[in-house]
């Protein structure tokens, strides 16, 4: 990967810092460019230097919450019922808690992090899924564990207390799923 112009990487950084505060502020339909550039501290021109439009960034970002997402699910999820392989992940999330809660937030047709979510979720869980005979669909105990796994992060990243809500997680799990 090449590297990054020390200004392209500010921008962005400031870009991103001017998005959470906007969307902070007020719903990302009524978020304007000129609320992310003021709150940003970056000009009008700079923003459409790097990106068309608000949904544009949107995109960005969510696109590179999701594949960071995709990676800490690869290195942390090994075993269904690790109680510190899932604090690792929230551990990890937190240190992007402040765009994660923005963007868990937003929901559009092309970007939506909390259905990227659910699908990485479903996806990553399927091969550590236990080959059970199951009373219901394999793909409804699939989309259970990727709902009650997004509130909790979202739950987690909103509060705290990544600990409990992971064993609290791993305990619910070993009483659906283990008999």
């Amino acid at each position: 990967m090449a590297a990054q112009d020390l200004r392209t990487i500010k921008t962005n950084r400031d870009l991103e810092a001017g998005f959470i505060q906007a969307c902070r502020m007020k719903p990302f339909a009524k978020v304007t460019v000129n609320d992310i550039c003021k709150a940003g501290l970056v000009g009008r021109s700079t923003f459409y230097h790097h990106y068309q439009d608000k949904y544009a960034l949107l995109e960005h970002l969510v696109t590179m919450q999701a594949t960071k997402f995709e990676q800490l699910l690869g290195q942390r999820m090994t075993v269904l019922t690790n109680d510190a392989g899932l604090i690792a992940l929230y551990q990890a999330l937190v240190a992007d808690e402040a765009l994660l809660n923005v963007l868990l937030m937003i929901h559009t047709e092309h970007a939506d992090l909390s259905q990227r979510y659910l699908i990485s979720l479903q996806h990553y869980l399927n091969p550590l899924l236990p080959d059970l005979e199951l009373e219901v669909p394999r793909d409804f105990v699939l989309r259970l564990y990727a709902s009650s796994a997004l509130t909790a992060i979202t739950w987690a990243l909103a509060h705290g207390d990544a600990t409990n809500i992971a064993t609290f997680m791993n305990r619910l799990v070993k009483n659906m799923l283990i008999r």
